[in-house]
């Protein structure tokens, strides 16, 4: 029992140092974050699920509740502090990850187990998202709770599927969580634990299920269930992409982001052939791993987690660089032991520690200067000019929740390519929604983020010189005034409408 305590409080302390040592504690949210971020401050200033930060205000159904919840809470006792909800960040992450070398402990002998417990305490993608603004933490230790809860020998299938429905309001990928859980309980034949989990779960799940149908109304892509049923008619298409995707990814999140760097960023296709095939031979190993922990009862669930969270994966159309997979890490780890140890690596978890240890080494010596470099001094800027702008009206800008965090002013977006099946709004579109929103400025973030598509505004700004003027510019962020008497869209009459 002593050597129990004493591993988990290292496993626990080695997470914390290195959770606390990536965070930038802080920096502002930056994209879904400062979505959650908004939610948040409307739940805790007792305005509803609503996303203020657009002049209308609509009631939300894309993200669920429980991270939004949780922000909430804790800005009710602290008031709106972005370090408050990094320091919950890193408390659910460290949390998780002993959760999930306890999960390592049920299944694997004390010393392999505190290997895989420490690999994912160092891990770099682990850890990165553990200090963040986002939902991952929390939906790592609800997720991997209810894992150690369903590993047991007799599991509480009520609170079980409470647990289970809350990592699902966290984040709604964790359904495939759950079937895995099911899953696992029917192979048992523990149809009692089985029959309260489905009951509780449901009752858990069903309002945010009711309350999004009312939100969406005629336009069902408002929910993420809705553009899962849109992106299921290109499902041809969809599946090799994504599965090339994950499996040039899967290698990275236990080691360093090696792959990506060779594919995304390198020029030599010599250099990108021995990643792709590193990549396959990896995710081969891992694949193998799970496929083996079926035929055994103490480590199926890796397996039945694995395989149920990848084949979401592959039908949900977004990749989000990786980010999906960050939650998977416990599996992957357990994966690629066994892998490993079917092909006669005898120390396969001492292995896969030193494998992530050397990067995990490197991100801690330069995490303060990737903080500093992760920083958006040219988006702060801005907004900070637009909280003292004197013409009043909302800005029209890619990232609406992040200009609403920082500059106080209401923001939304038009469409773009980003979103599968929609297309790049036309000059017209934009001009439509400047005139309908008495939009005051656009705010035009050039290359935020690597591969990024080009920003419809831009070409608004190239297109319609005439509309707007430049009001102020600090490095690659552009703030446009727009024009009193906007000339009406072309293609547009009043007979016609917008087209």
């Amino acid at each position: 029992m002593r050597r129990r305590w004493l591993d988990g409080l290292i496993v626990a302390s080695v997470a914390a140092a290195a959770t606390l040592a990536r965070a930038d504690l802080d920096a502002p949210p930056r994209g879904d974050g400062a979505g959650y971020a908004v939610l948040a401050r409307s739940l805790a200033e007792g305005r509803g699920y609503r996303a203020i930060d657009h002049p209308d205000a609509p009631r939300h159904a894309h993200f669920p509740p429980g991270y939004p919840a949780l922000l909430a809470a804790v800005w009710s006792l602290t008031g709106v502090s972005f370090r408050a909800a990094r320091v919950a960040s890193i408390a659910c992450n460290v949390a998780a990850t002993v959760v999930a070398w306890r999960w390592f402990r049920s299944t694997y002998p004390r010393g392999p187990a505190l290997a895989l417990g420490l690999a994912l305490a160092v891990n770099w993608a682990w850890d990165r998202a553990g200090g963040g603004i986002q939902s991952e933490p929390l939906f790592h230790l609800l997720g991997w709770l209810a894992v150690l809860m369903a590993a047991s020998r007799r599991p509480r299938g009520l609170l079980l599927g409470a647990t289970l429905g809350a990592a699902v309001l966290t984040r709604q990928a964790g359904i495939a969580l759950a079937a895995a859980v099911m899953a696992e309980l029917a192979w048992r034949g523990d149809r009692r634990a089985l029959a309260r989990l489905a009951v509780a779960l449901a009752v858990v799940v069903a309002p945010w299920l009711a309350w999004s149908k009312s939100v969406a109304g005629d336009d069902p892509t408002r929910t993420q269930a809705g553009l899962l049923a849109r992106a299921l008619g290109d499902l041809p298409a969809t599946l090799p992409r994504q599965a090339l995707f994950h499996m040039e990814r899967i290698p990275d999140q236990l080691t360093a982001p090696v792959v990506e760097v060779a594919t995304v960023f390198g020029r030599s296709a010599a250099t990108r052939r021995v990643a792709l095939v590193w990549a396959a031979a990896v995710s081969g190993v891992v694949l193998a791993g799970w496929l083996a922990t079926l035929r055994g009862r103490r480590r199926r669930l890796a397996g039945l987690v694995g395989l149920s969270t990848l084949a979401v994966l592959l039908v949900w159309p977004y990749t989000e660089a990786g980010r999906f997979l960050i939650p998977l890490i416990p599996a992957l780890l357990v994966g690629a032991a066994e892998g490993l140890a079917r092909l006669g690596r005898r120390r396969a978890s001492a292995l896969l520690l030193a494998a992530a240890l050397p990067y995990a080494g490197y991100t801690l010596a330069t995490a303060g200067r990737r903080a500093r470099a992760d920083r958006d001094p040219d988006l702060d800027a801005a907004c900070t000019w637009l909280r003292t702008a004197p013409r009043p009206g909302p800005v029209l800008t890619r990232h609406p929740g992040e200009v609403f965090l920082r500059s106080g002013r209401r923001a939304l977006e038009v469409a773009t390519s980003e979103r599968p099946g929609d297309a790049d709004a036309d000059p017209d579109a934009v001009a439509a929604t400047i005139d309908r929103y008495s939009i005051a400025y656009l705010l035009i973030e050039s290359d935020p983020y690597v591969n990024a598509a080009p920003s419809p505004l831009e070409r608004f700004v190239r297109e319609r010189p005439e509309s707007v003027r430049e009001a102020t510019a600090s490095g690659r962020v552009r703030v446009y005034e727009v024009e009193d008497g906007l000339p009406p869209s072309r293609g547009k009459t009043d007979a016609e409408g917008v087209r």
